[in-house]
């Protein structure tokens, strides 16, 4: 199992990479190069949260099991709420009505307060993943997701919808959260009772990582050298 997390860590690294080539053929899509950053930290995180791997198979670094190198959860939780701040606005530039983005504006502020006191005043920081992050965090996204495509399918943006990278974002990370939130809510209860589940949930959140960052990088390399459809395309269509 610890060899198939190095190899989504490395397809998570290549996920960065292909979108930072992407913004580097179309600079002026800013919120693909935010979010090609924020892939690049991912790499970062995921590479440090193997540490506790990495300690269970050596066994000269058994002595760092007391230590809180031992647990990711402490890092994972803070990277959660960026994860869904950069989703939710990466998500929230590619919609255009702004009493919408008013909303998930507001929205969003009160997840982040939200999340951070529940860090704050829970025990839930060192020993286990936030269920109130993922919970609120996959409402909001989700919420935001489908406006998107509701406003997709009223607009000219559906003619052009093959050529939208931000189109092969949603769908997988949609899928993605969608399918880890319901792990993630019960993941708490089943971890010491039940190891069939917790090998069950470990092989869905890797499947799930392989397809999410697999699409991205699909879709990143083979959108990154198309030419953008003009207005003037989009209306000679009718």
């Amino acid at each position: 199992m610890h060899d198939i997390r190095f190899l989504v860590l490395l397809l998570e690294g290549f996920a960065a990479i292909s979108g930072l080539y992407y913004y580097q053929k179309k600079p002026t899509d800013k919120a693909v190069g935010f979010f090609s950053y924020f892939l690049l930290l991912t790499f970062f995180v995921e590479a440090i949260a193997l540490i506790p791997t990495i300690i269970y198979w050596n066994e000269s670094l058994h002595f760092l099991k007391e230590t809180f190198w031992y647990s990711n959860f402490w890092l994972y939780n803070p990277y959660l709420i960026i994860s869904f701040v950069v989703y939710i606005l990466y998500f929230k530039w590619n919609i255009s009505n702004e009493r919408v983005k008013n909303i998930i504006n507001k929205s969003l502020i009160l997840f982040v307060v939200i999340c951070i006191l529940n860090l704050i005043f829970s025990d839930v920081f060192f020993q286990s993943h936030s269920v109130v992050t993922y919970i609120l965090g996959s409402f909001l996204l989700v919420g935001v997701i489908f406006y998107y495509y509701f406003e997709i399918l009223l607009s000219f943006k559906i003619l052009s919808i093959k050529r939208k990278i931000s189109f092969y974002i949603s769908f997988p990370a949609l899928l993605f959260f969608l399918t880890t939130t319901p792990i993630i809510i019960y993941f708490k209860y089943f971890n010491n009772k039940s190891p069939e589940f917790v090998e069950m949930s470990g092989s869905v959140m890797i499947a799930m990582n392989i397809f999410m960052y697999g699409a991205y990088s699909i879709a990143f390399l083979s959108l990154a050298n198309k030419k953008k459809t003009s207005s003037k395309n989009l209306e000679n269509a009718f």
